[in-house]
């Protein structure tokens, strides 16, 4: 039975130091019983009848007799006067051995037995038969006539025998290569990379034609049908494979090829046995498929210069003998008898324990590999160094495992043997073990913390690839070195947790720097020891400095305050400064210190004398363990309020008139300094005047107005008396233009100009406002003079003022002939314009003449 290949790969690892292992290979080697240097001239064919224990070889054309030894190639006798003896065939009842005389033209009969010849029959004057072939009672043998290849055949048990061409099948451009099985005659010839096929049935004596055309071949000296018939098997050198087709049509048979090593393999020789094993000869050796496995069972190699002969393969009657004819660099020929070659190559492989260490047991896996079937439950046989250890068994899959102990380190060499059986070849595969401590390293830190009050850092104590667990009580010990100092200090050692490798040291230096962990392992009896240096910089703390200041305090009264720094504690006679700012002291602070309590706290003293704003700044300046540290907090000391106010010579103005502004300032300590500010509504904030007020307290500006104002006294402030402000608005009125069109002259009338109109004309009256009211409101009032008074006629309704702030109207006047008028406009503001105030302009004086 025969299996799927099994892959001859073996997986080694290496650990605990070098190993190393040998893997049993049976396959690629020769497996001949016994070699024969053969005399021969030349090489053409081999026939191998193990019914008389004899092998037959001929020479080809040139030689004169046909060599004959026994099956291990000893010489027995040599079959003179068969003149370029070739093909060779054994009669079916194995009792004739008939040979093809290419310089003979002629078919020789030879008794198998006696080894004489007992018939020849001519094939024809330079006929050269080269091939002969026994199948459906008849001898088959190709030849040439007239300058082409024909077949012809014998009929042995006819009254006279006669070689007998047969028209129907002479075709053939040379002699054609003849084979034979199953009553199935085929013949080939080459035609450059292919090869002209065709196959016959033969089995009545008769040929009748199955298949003809070309196939992939060449120059063919493999050629052969098998027993049963169905398969025409090729072995041409011009291509990769063997190749094989069926009998029937001469198409791809399944497999349509068998590997014999690839490009350049060069297949030249085929021998396919009676239970289908199918022997292929290469450069690259002979290789062995059962049936249809396309997967070589076997491979057989010769030395280096050495391959088989063209057409140099037989098997023998016995079913198991594979008889290879080789020929070495020199020309010489040999018969190799492979008694063996249908047993199934085995391979042994071991593989390496995960690890081996001293006092723990170890495990050495292995696997039993073969193109056959798997002997399963064998029995294997182990030593080391050449002592017996209990055998091991091969299991279902193939593995096999085994185990061993050893106290001491050093190096073990294991053996082990499969004796082989009826169908598999023996292994042996050996394997070198260094049982050694495992190497060990330390690694980190991962830091937690590294203040000089903590450093805390996990590492790990590892094993080579993890292997080999810790036992409980493993312990790291620590030493820390100072890297500025050099000073050196034992710590505790640390325990390892056996499940996670991992450990933690925990340490307070008390100081900052760069310190150096030194980290030990000792070892035990599966571990080396290590050690290993982790550098760990320890910062200086970043302490926090808070203050506790209140928000205002009473100028001259006593002042008391706290505060703190984080991360204590702190040596003694550690002080923090305080420096004071305030309005007198803005450039040179008053500075003095305050002691630090071992916890971190401070508190501050003080009695300020300077009213306003008093900046507290604490300083600490930091030590061996602490960064500087700074704080500052701002106290509001009370101030006395002073009198401000502010005042204008005018409550509303004209257009572009100018105010004057006077601030007054009541009792002050060491400040008499005012400002005045101006801001125009929508405008900004101005400042129109600073100084210092005259002996009555006063400080007086000039400011021209265009619209509504507000006015700001500010007095900064000094040492005793507080900030103070105060404002006055002032309003200012538009500036309105009013003109007369359409007089035609001017008088006067008690100094008063009068424009003169035609009694014809409606006067024209145009107003402009400054600034600009564009779309505001702007009326027209018009009185007469009468009975020794001005009296209002009419007051116009709302025109709105154009882009340019204009509005125009015409006067119409009745019984105005003689008649006194006068005309003013008005800006009226809406309640969306708070810049300036509802303004009339002066008037206008008018009367009308015929």
């Amino acid at each position: 039975m025969r299996l799927k290949q099994v892959s001859l790969a073996a997986a080694l690892s290496l650990v605990a130091g070098l190993t190393t292992a040998t893997v049993g290979l049976a396959g690629s080697a020769a497996f001949a019983d016994g070699t024969a240097v053969l005399p021969l001239s030349g090489y053409a064919d081999m026939l191998v009848d193990t019914a008389h224990q004899r092998v037959f070889f001929s020479q080809g054309a040139g030689s004169t007799g046909i060599v004959v030894t026994d099956l291990s190639g000893a010489p027995v006798a040599t079959i003179p006067g068969e003149q370029g003896a070739t093909g060779l065939a054994l009669s079916s009842d194995g009792g004739t051995l008939y040979a093809a005389l290419a310089d003979g033209d002629a078919i020789a009969a030879i008794d198998a037995a006696t080894l004489t010849e007992t018939g020849r029959w001519s094939t024809g004057t330079g006929s050269a038969p080269v091939s002969v072939a026994v199948a459906g009672g008849r001898v088959w043998y190709g030849y040439t006539a007239d300058g082409k290849g024909g077949i012809g055949s014998v009929d042995p048990s006819a009254a006279a025998p006669a070689a007998t061409p047969q028209p129907a099948m002479s075709h053939w451009s040379v002699a054609p290569l003849l084979t034979t099985g199953g009553d199935v005659l085929a013949a080939e010839e080459p035609q450059q990379n292919l090869s002209h096929v065709a196959t016959f049935d033969v089995s009545s004596g008769t040929p009748s034609a199955k298949a003809d055309t070309l196939v992939h071949g060449g120059t063919a000296t493999g050629f052969e049908v098998t027993g049963d018939g169905t398969k025409v098997l090729l072995a041409a050198p011009q291509q990769l494979a063997l190749k094989a087709y069926r009998s029937s049509d001469l198409a791809g048979a399944d497999p349509a090829g068998y590997f014999t090593g690839g490009a350049n393999s060069a297949p030249n020789a085929v021998a396919a046995d009676t239970d289908g094993t199918i022997a292929v000869a290469g450069t690259s050796g002979v290789y062995l498929y059962a049936g249809s496995n396309t997967l070589a069972e076997n491979r057989v190699t010769f030395p280096s210069g050495t391959t088989v002969a063209p057409d140099g393969l037989e098997w023998g009657t016995d079913g198991t003998t594979l008889y290879a004819v080789t020929r070495d660099s020199s020309g010489a020929h040999t018969l190799n008898v492979l008694s063996t070659a249908k047993l199934t190559d085995t391979q042994l492989s071991l593989e390496h324990p995960k690890y081996a260490v001293p006092t723990q047991q170890y495990t050495i896996t292995g696997s039993l590999s073969t193109r056959g079937f798997l002997p399963a439950g064998a029995a294997l046989q182990v030593t080391r160094d050449g002592t017996a250890l209990p055998d091991t068994t091969v299991g279902e899959d193939g593995t096999f495992a085994l185990s061993d102990t050893q106290q001491d380190e050093g190096t073990y060499t294991y053996q082990v043997s499969y004796a082989g059986d009826a169908t598999h070849r023996a292994a042996t595969a050996s394997l070198t073990v260094h049982v050694a401590k495992l190497p060990t390293t330390l690694t980190g830190p991962d830091l937690t913390s590294a203040s000089p009050g903590s450093v805390v850092f996990t590492g790990s104590l590892l094993t080579q690839l993890g292997l080999g667990s810790l036992p409980e009580g493993t312990t790291v010990q620590v030493d820390r070195r100072n890297d500025a100092t050099q000073e050196t200090v034992q710590l505790p050692s640390v325990p390892v947790d056996p499940a996670t490798t991992r450990f933690t040291v925990t340490d307070a230096p008390g100081s900052a720097g760069q310190f150096t962990y030194i980290l030990s392992y000792a070892g035990d009896a599966t571990h080396q020891p290590t050690s290993a240096g982790m550098s760990v910089m320890v910062s200086p703390y970043a302490p926090a400095l808070t203050l506790k200041a209140p928000a205002t305090a009473t100028r001259g009264a006593a002042l008391s305050f706290g505060g703190g720094l984080s991360d204590a504690p702190y040596g003694s006679g550690q002080t923090v400064t305080v420096s004071r700012t305030d309005a007198a002291h803005t450039t040179t602070p008053v500075k003095w210190t305050v002691p630090v309590g071992a916890d971190g706290t401070i508190t501050v003293k003080d009695t300020p004398s300077i009213g306003g704003a008093n900046t507290y700044t604490v300083s600490y300046p930091g030590d061996a363990s602490h960064r500087a540290a700074t704080a500052s907090a701002i106290v509001q000391v009370s101030r006395a309020a002073t009198a401000v106010s502010v005042t204008t010579n005018a409550s509303s103005y004209a257009y572009g008139a100018t105010a004057t502004v006077t601030a007054h300032l009541g009792t002050t300590y060491n400040s008499r300094t005012v400002s005045l500010y101006a801001t125009p509504y929508g405008g900004t904030k101005t400042l129109v005047k600073t100084g210092t007020v005259d002996a009555q307290g006063n400080l007086t500006a000039a400011y021209k107005l265009t619209r509504n104002t507000t006015f700001t006294a500010y007095f900064a402030g000094d040492y005793r008396y507080a900030p103070a402000t105060v404002t006055r608005a002032a309003n200012t009125y538009v500036k309105v233009a009013t003109t007369l069109g359409g007089y035609y002259t001017s008088t006067t009338y008690s100094g008063i100009t009068y424009r003169v109109y035609h009694r014809t004309v409606k006067p024209t009256v145009t107003a402009t406002v400054t600034p600009n009211k564009a779309g505001q409101c702007q009326r027209f009032q018009v009185q007469q003079y009468s009975s020794g008074a001005w009296r209002t006629l009419t007051t116009s309704g709302c025109f709105t003022l154009t882009a340019n702030s204009t509005a125009k109207t015409q006067l119409s006047l009745t019984n105005a002939l003689n008649q006194k008028f006068r005309v003013r406009s008005q800006y009226e503001r809406s309640t969306k314009d708070n810049t300036n105030l509802s303004t009339w302009g002066t008037w206008l004086y008018l009367t009308v003449r015929a």
